[in-house]
């Protein structure tokens, strides 16, 4: 049996998890001196704790080690299973990917009449968990490692995301982030950037506006340029406390496609912290 596996950067939770086919794989968060594992929002009330928390810098990432990997995977395969993980972008990881890359390195020897594969999206948020939901059903419908996997790879370098900001000062807390900031100077500082993980799994800064709602229309525009045929793709909205404006912007594209070809999701606890808050995305599919 094959276990395909999503950490929570991809945005997805829950009940859709399992809908989905999917695992999800640890987490970890300092919260003041605790550690939590976070797999997702329980409710509004929980949601909107995590608003405060990151709003008061008491979150900050914890990368899992190489032996960490290692122990998580190995309870699968010691039960005799196969495992596969979307990654994330492995540029958005603060080791770009070492830790990962060494624990499957170290299990496909441990285990070499098991499969443990690891695949590098090259995307961030709901890119990875669409992507590891599409490779999914390939799979199932003929249990073809080697056939999903082939579709993973027409797959990935395919997604976009583009992201407007409510603040610059957020990003200050952000390891990953924080060099974006000198792009920034004096009256800058008050701008709203716009920015974009390309279909390499990069980031850079698209845009800058005066306001938070302008930022995000321009999301739509964006999608709108640079994706592909509205009509042929879902995509999604993914937001973290900025409810009204992604509503908004999901009213926008419920404008041009059904309800079935557009979601309106939260955007993690770790997605959240590396981007320094209140926050609206756009997924989508790119047409370079």
């Amino acid at each position: 049996m094959f276990k395909f596996y999503v950490d929570a950067y991809a945005d997805m939770f829950g009940d859709e998890l399992k809908e989905c086919g999917l695992f999800l794989a640890p987490s970890k968060i300092k919260k003041n001196r605790s550690i939590i594992d976070f797999k997702g929002y329980k409710n509004q009330d929980d949601l909107q704790q995590a608003i405060e928390d990151v709003q008061g810098s008491k979150c900050t990432i914890i990368p899992l080690t190489k032996d960490e990997w290692v122990d998580f995977f190995k309870q699968d395969l010691d039960n005799g299973d196969d495992v596969v993980f979307f990654s994330i972008s492995f540029h958005m990881l603060q080791d770009k990917g070492k830790a990962l890359k060494e624990a499957f390195a170290t299990l496909n020897k441990l285990y070499p009449s098991r499969k443990a594969i690891l695949l590098d999206t090259c995307t961030v948020s709901r890119g990875t968990s669409e992507l590891a939901s599409l490779v999914n059903l390939v799979f199932q419908k003929n249990q073809d490692i080697d056939e999903a996997l082939d579709y993973a790879e027409s797959l990935i370098g395919k997604f976009v995301s583009v992201i407007a900001i409510d603040s610059i000062e957020g990003l200050k807390n952000s390891t990953l982030l924080a060099p974006i900031i000198e792009g920034f100077a004096g009256s800058s500082l008050n701008l709203k950037p716009i920015l974009c993980i390309d279909t390499e799994g990069k980031f850079k800064v698209l845009d800058k506006t005066k306001g938070f709602k302008s930022a995000v229309n321009k999301l739509y525009s964006n999608v709108k340029t640079n994706g592909q045929n509205i009509a042929d793709y879902t995509f999604s909205v993914v937001s973290f406390n900025a409810d009204k404006e992604a509503q908004d912007l999901y009213n926008k594209f419920r404008e041009v496609v059904n309800e079935n070809e557009v979601r309106l999701v939260p955007l993690s606890l770790n997605n959240a912290i590396k981007l320094g808050g209140k926050c609206v995305g756009v997924t989508f599919h790119s047409k370079y």
